[in-house]
């Protein structure tokens, strides 16, 4: 089956791994260096002349950490680099795992050439984050690289593990602890198709946080009770620290004592090989019981089943709704968390699949059904053939026969097919062969169906074509990959001048590939030539009822005055469509109606950069917002408020305090967890103050209603009487929904049908001239505002309505930007 990908990579934080389907089956390649082992550690060393990948480089990790890179993959998306002290030079985690991809490739000793692969990825891995794991396949030399969430490998490995008769339908979770992340999702099957109804995450919490947990609370205090040292944990963490290479063998130490804690009730780490600040030789040994790692670990295990409950409560869901909770992950392995698991959540664990490999495993059947994209080359060993036949078929199928239908090329004439099911069940007996061939394939249930399509000549002689073998699944399918936040465009808040709101496009949980057009009114003329005329199509990632400052930017497409073929007036439509492909790919195409002119885009975010001092610049701002508040709250004898905002502000204050603790340079992730804390607590303050917000738009939708009814009887068009009563008529749902975004939506809509009117109105277009013609001294241009003036004069004393409003609208362009208040936007268009 050349014809699909049949590669799958667990490309993980700790151990990577790499599958391969064949026939019906996935086989899962040994590690050729490591005798006996499926997985790859990802951990790269470099040195002088050679740079080493897995078990080799882990054992470098305590002699030599300065040149030894691991947990990298939590990273990814940022602007990190790491400094290598063998080379001189810095290396990204895209670089890291792209020497993790091209080692897996030594793996695979079938002779495949390895120019398309399945990738996993952590089901709450934003867009910048699969982006950077795409190009780290691109660096490793793939030529196709698909992104498939990690939950879902694992559900469609224990699905085809457990085939038909055993898999009722059903909805279970998916437990996914790695090394670095961590992954919740509820998967539902119904009659064979599987879907992800919800998920939540955390991409820094896995198995590395025990490790250094270990060092933080155990070893530090213990070092600091028995040497000197000026301050430990900064000479340790801080990239310029005295004793930073020790840290990263101290982590390493804790991991093995952890791993050794799952057998054992305790272990013993043993430290040495440097000095204290009185230049005394360090040497001790810690011991850990496991009941103290478990203490340790209890609130990360706590936050893990608290994201399940979330999902459970947010999907109306008991306990017993829920068939099993499927254990993935290497550490899942702890016994503790297995334990908690269960006794929490009162729901039954399930660790039938090895956690280490079930990723890789689900990738693989997975990569099945995902054909190939790539052109292959002409060789001379693979001359074209005279006979050439484009297939279309599903790769993966419930139905009980599935639709075969091909395109042939090529000289027909005496030519007869015949279809096989390689398992002797079906023959479709020898047909003339025509340039459209058609049939119905029988399937095997739950089983993977192979046919084989032959052409013969009239003597029944086998006839060379292109067609390879015809491959396609029965067994288990998902129905797409969903995406794990909302997708939004920023907008002018025409209520508010000058300020902007986000607009979903794509909302979480919306199943991929998905595409959607958008049709919105700009609200400033381009001039043709002028390059300070500009229109931002901003895209953001992160919950639409967040500002657009608080989410993760994904791209922009600038529009000026330099780039058009004519003026473009304001009010005339933008139309911009939205292309999100299954692996995160974003395709932005804006078209202006007026100039008949598309601006397109494939969006590839930038690295999330995180700067120490601006991230507690930031904490420290909504520290500020969150006082504000809870004053006001406090004021209004709003207890349940006051009481959720105080809540947040503990969790506000500890936040503050480790972020003063981090050195510029810190060179663990603690970054980039606080950042994400922050966005957390940010998002947490707007719900908490939704109820606020959603009874300040109700009030402004009434007022905008009074005002737009009473427009409509003094000069209102049928069509936009019939527009206001649509929207009356909508009242009881949208105002019931309690939802801010869908009531701001109706008050827009009747803001524009205010607007129009109000533009073709004579007092009021008189009255804009007036105060227009006062405001002359301000203008941009003196000649032009001149000409505007005198020809509006002559408009409004010969009652042109229409020509008055061109010269209001010209005129209001010539002022400056801070004097546009009636007029104000920073995008360019708007609801």
């Amino acid at each position: 089956m050349d014809n699909t990908i049949n590669f799958g990579i667990d490309l993980g934080t700790t151990n990577s791994a790499i599958a391969k389907f064949v026939k019906g089956e996935v086989v899962i390649f040994n590690n050729p260096l490591d005798y006996g082992r499926a997985t790859l550690p990802s951990v790269v060393s470099y040195r002088k002349d050679k740079i080493i990948v897995g078990t080799q480089a882990k054992q470098y990790l305590e002699r030599d950490p300065k040149n030894v890179v691991a947990v990298f993959k939590r990273k990814m998306g940022t602007a990190e680099s790491y400094k290598i002290k063998a080379t001189g030079d810095s290396v990204t985690p895209v670089q890291l795992s792209a020497e993790v991809l091209k080692q897996l490739k030594t793996f695979v000793n079938t002779g495949d050439q390895l120019n398309a692969v399945v990738v996993t990825i952590p089901a709450s891995f934003d867009t910048i984050q699969s982006n950077a794991t795409k190009e780290a396949g691109q660096l490793a030399g793939f030529d196709q690289i698909v992104l498939l969430q990690e939950p879902i490998a694992a559900s469609l490995a224990y699905a085809n593990m457990k085939k038909a008769k055993d898999i009722e339908d059903g909805q279970w979770l998916v437990y996914d602890l790695g090394g670095g992340t961590f992954d919740v999702a509820l998967v539902r099957i119904k009659e064979g198709e599987m879907r992800v109804l919800d998920h939540e995450g955390d991409n820094f919490l896995g198995g590395a946080d025990f490790d250094q947990l270990i060092v933080d609370k155990l070893i530090i205090p213990k070092l600091n009770a028995q040497y000197k040292f000026d301050d430990l944990r900064t000479e340790l963490t801080s990239a310029s620290g005295r004793l930073n290479g020790v840290y990263h063998k101290l982590c390493h130490l804790a991991e093995q004592a952890k791993i050794k804690l799952s057998a054992v009730p305790s272990a013993e780490i043993e430290i040495n090989g440097f000095q204290d600040a009185s230049e005394e030789d360090v040497d001790v040994e810690v011991t850990i019981t496991r009941s103290e790692f478990n203490d340790l670990i209890r609130p990360y295990i706590d936050q893990t089943l608290d994201m399940i409950k979330t999902i459970l409560t947010r999907n109306s869901l008991r306990p017993h709704d829920v068939q099993y909770t499927l254990m993935v992950g290497g550490s899942t392995y702890i016994p503790f968390v297995r334990q908690r698991t269960e006794e929490v959540l009162q729901i039954p664990i399930n660790c039938e699949i090895d956690p280490t490999t079930a990723v890789a495993i689900g990738a693989a059947y997975y990569a099945a059904t995902k054909p190939k994209e790539i052109t292959k080359p002409t060789s001379a060993a693979r001359r074209p053939s005279a006979l050439s036949i484009k297939a279309s078929y599903n790769k993966a199928s419930k139905e009980k026969d599935e639709l075969f239908a091909a395109r042939v090329t090529g000289n027909i004439d005496g030519l007869f097919y015949r279809i096989v099911r390689q398992d002797g069940g079906f023959d479709s007996g020898l047909k003339k062969l025509t340039e459209r061939v058609s049939e119905d394939l029988p399937l095997v249930q739950n089983a993977f169906n192979y046919f084989v399509l032959t052409v013969y000549d009239g003597q029944n002689n086998p006839v060379e074509t292109d067609m390879e073998l015809i491959g396609i699944n029965s067994g288990f399918a998902i129905s797409g990959q969903p995406l794990p936040e909302d997708i939004c465009l920023e907008v002018d808040d025409l209520d508010h001048p000058g300020a902007t709101r986000l607009l979903p496009i794509f909302e979480r949980n919306s199943i991929l590939p998905a595409r959607k057009p958008v049709t919105l009114p700009l609200t400033r003329n381009l001039i043709k030539g002028n390059e300070q005329d500009q229109i931002w199509i901003n895209v953001y990632e992160g919950p639409q009822t967040s500002l657009p400052a608080a989410n993760k930017p994904l791209g922009v497409i600038l529009v000026t005055g330099k780039m058009i073929t004519r003026d473009v007036s304001k009010g005339s439509d933008i139309e911009i469509t939205f292309n999100m492909s299954e692996s995160r790919d974003l395709t932005v195409a804006a078209y202006l109606t007026m100039s008949d002119q598309e601006f397109k885009n494939v969006f590839n975010p930038k690295a999330r950069e995180t700067n120490v001092d601006l991230l507690r610049e930031h904490i420290g701002d909504l520290a500020d917002q969150l006082d504000d508040e809870l004053e006001t709250a406090t004021e209004k004898e709003e207890y349940e408020t006051a009481s959720h905002l105080t809540k947040l502000k503990k969790q506000l204050s500890q936040l503050v305090e480790e972020a003063d603790k981090l050195s510029d340079d810190d060179v663990t992730d603690k970054r980039y967890q606080l950042e994400d804390q922050k966005r957390k607590i940010a998002q947490e303050l707007d719900v908490a103050t939704k109820d606020k917000r959603i009874n300040k738009v109700k009030e402004l939708y009434m007022k905008v209603k009074d005002e737009c009814k009473e427009m409509l009887d003094q000069a209102g068009t049928d069509h936009e009487r019939n527009t206001f009563r649509n929207i009356v008529a909508q009242e009881p749902s949208f105002l019931s929904s309690n939802n801010p975004l869908r009531i701001q939506e109706k008050s827009d809509e009747m803001q524009h049908i205010t607007g129009q009117i109000r533009w073709r109105t004579p007092d009021f277009l008189l009255g804009i001239f007036k105060w227009l013609c006062e405001q002359q001294h301000r203008m941009n241009d003196q000649t032009q505002a001149k000409s505007l003036i005198d020809a509006g004069r002559f408009a409004a004393e010969s009652k042109n309505w229409d020509r008055l409003k061109e010269v209001d609208y010209g005129l209001l362009e010539l002022l400056p930007r801070q004097a546009k208040e009636q007029a104000a936007s920073k995008i360019g268009f708007g609801l």
